[in-house]
This record gives structure tokens, sequence and C-alpha cells, in this order.
């Protein structure tokens, strides 16, 4: 799936990962460089409101919707569990879909 591709069928399903909890989408990793192979995941981070309940479950949730919707692997975590080694880089290089 290309980067546009992906940006496109991310936001249109947007109003419901956000009714699940997210408060902003990225797309990082090789589709956001446009490298992606056919067999790639999506690699994708939230931000979600620290005042909710937010957790594990609503996380995998997330997940599991998206790749019902899109029909391919998903990868999703949130900032916050972003390695720090790797979080300035993966920040830097994502693409925010909503």
């Amino acid at each position: 799936m290309t980067r546009g591709d992906a940006i496109s069928h991310l936001r249109a399903h947007a109003d419901s990962v956000r009714a699940m909890g997210a408060t902003s989408l990225y797309l990082f990793g090789s589709t956001a460089r446009n490298e992606a192979r056919p067999d790639s995941d999506l690699d994708l981070f939230i931000d979600y409101d620290p005042d909710s309940r937010f957790n594990g479950f609503d996380l995998v949730g997330i997940k599991l919707f998206l790749e019902d919707q899109l029909g391919q692997a998903i990868d999703v975590t949130t900032r916050d569990s972003l390695h720090p080694r790797l979080k300035e880089r993966i920040e830097q290089s994502a693409v925010r879909v909503f």
C-alpha cells in the first residue's frame, strides 16, 4: 500500500478510531517513507487523552478494527510507548493522519 492510499484509508475511519480513544494518529515506517513491500504492515502510533481511561484493551481494539477495515496487518502503539532511542527519529519521520 502506498503512503497516500494508507492515509486515505485511515482517514476514512478517523471518526471510529477517535471514538475508541485516539486523539491523533500517525503513520511511520516503510509505508510512511513510501518504501513498503506487498507484505509490509502499517506502523502507527496514537496519542490519547491522559485523563481518559485509555488502556491496552483499547489499543488492541484499534488494531483489530483497522486490520478488519483495511485488510492489512497493523502494528499500533502509543507515542508514550515508543522506544526512547527511536522516539525522536520516529516522530520526525511520522506522517500525521489526523
